[in-house]
Formats: C-alpha cells, sequence, structure tokens
C-alpha cells in the first residue's frame, strides 16, 4: 500500500541511506607548526577512509559498511511491500534500526579511537553523511511508529466484532 505514511517514511528512510554514499561523513584535520599548514587530513565516507599525510594519499577500504547500508535499504523495501503483515514490518524496523546505530558507532570509534587516526587531535568534524543516518533512524522510527498504531487499530477492530 503506496497510499500509508509509513511507506512514505519507509521510503524517506532510503533515500537519506542512499545519499550518504555520496558525502563524506567525517574529517580530522592536523594543522602544522604555526597552524600555517595542514599536515594530515583524513576522511570518512561510508565506504572508505583517505588518509592524506605530507602530500601522500593511502584509502583504506571499507566495503562491509557499505554492504550493511545496502542490506538496510534492501529490508526497507522489502517491509514496504510485506504491508499485509504487520508483525513483520515491526521486526524488519527493528533490525535496520539496529544497524543503522552499528554505523554510527562504528563512525565513532573510527574517529575517537581507531589506533591509525588517534593521534590526529587538532579538529574533528562531522560531515553531513553522519547525520544523515541519524536522520534515516528518525525516519525508521516514524514508520515504526504508524506500523505499530495500525496494528492496534486492526487488533482494536477485531476486538469489537
Amino acid at each position: 500500500m503506496i497510499q500509508r505514511i509509513q511507506t512514505l517514511f519507509l521510503i524517506l528512510f532510503i533515500g537519506s541511506i542512499i545519499t550518504t554514499f555520496f558525502f563524506p561523513a567525517w574529517q580530522k584535520i592536523e594543522m602544522g607548526d604555526n597552524n600555517e599548514k595542514v599536515k594530515i587530513i583524513v576522511t570518512g565516507s561510508i565506504s572508505s577512509n583517505n588518509y592524506i599525510e605530507n602530500d601522500k594519499t593511502i584509502i583504506y577500504d571499507h566495503f562491509y559498511i557499505s554492504g550493511i547500508l545496502i542490506i538496510c535499504c534492501l529490508l526497507a523495501l522489502y517491509s514496504i511491500f510485506s504491508y499485509k503483515n504487520r508483525l513483520t514490518q515491526i521486526k524488519i524496523g527493528t533490525i535496520n534500526s539496529l544497524f543503522t546505530s552499528l554505523v554510527i558507532f562504528y563512525f565513532l570509534y573510527e574517529v575517537f579511537y581507531n589506533e591509525r587516526y588517534i593521534d590526529i587531535n587538532d579538529k574533528i568534524s562531522f560531515l553531513i553523511s553522519f547525520y544523515l543516518i541519524f536522520l534515516a533512524i528518525f525516519f525508521n522510527f516514524l514508520s515504526n511508529r504508524f506500523i505499530r498504531k495500525d496494528e492496534l487499530l486492526v487488533s482494536e477492530s477485531n476486538r469489537i466484532r
């Protein structure tokens, strides 16, 4: 059922997850002596981290994070078309919340606790993809809330009969 509000929220969830692939998620910068020149820049995206030190670039690939987000999109798409079984939709929404939360915890680990980047402490900034994942969690929460509301409405109407 495309006309339900939870379907709209699930489509917005998919859109915000897909948009995260096109923007960086976080960045760490270390300035050189006297704050004149940038010494190290590390930019973390969904699929890789770019480590630039003294004009030398190293790329670390993280394909499994991309895989987790693609699985989230596929689960949300499956949830849209399984509108007849609302309990399955609620379970899928819970799994999506878990996976997207794991992605956020992974980014926080990369920024604050990864041994490769722990010595860079000058400037840390979270960029648009990081906030888009929070927006996706919010849309998933809203869709789950309206699915539960529909389930309660159907169960109350069954009690009246």
